[in-house]
């Protein structure tokens, strides 16, 4: 699974830095502007994409929150003194 991870978040960095590249090249090289339109438009959309998706996995996988994870430790360390 961590491998799987790895190679997933390595897909979205190259996905997103491509959008970037070809935004900028289009923009550079004044391509038709619908289409520099479109690749900015996919520069801020495909993030968020990625976030909605992790969230949700995040949420049906049934894993804590981060915040959850943090109040467990610190009523632990309390218990314990």
């Amino acid at each position: 699974m961590n491998q799987m991870k790895r190679v997933m978040a390595m897909a979205g960095v190259i996905l997103i830095g491509g959008i970037w590249i070809a935004t900028f090249l289009i923009g550079i090289l004044e391509g038709p502007k619908e289409l520099l339109t479109a690749f900015l438009v996919l520069s801020v959309v495909v993030p968020v994409l990625i976030y909605a998706i992790l969230l949700v996995a995040r949420i049906v996988s049934g894993k804590p929150a981060k915040d959850e994870i943090d109040k467990a430790w610190n009523q632990k360390k309390d218990q314990n003194g």
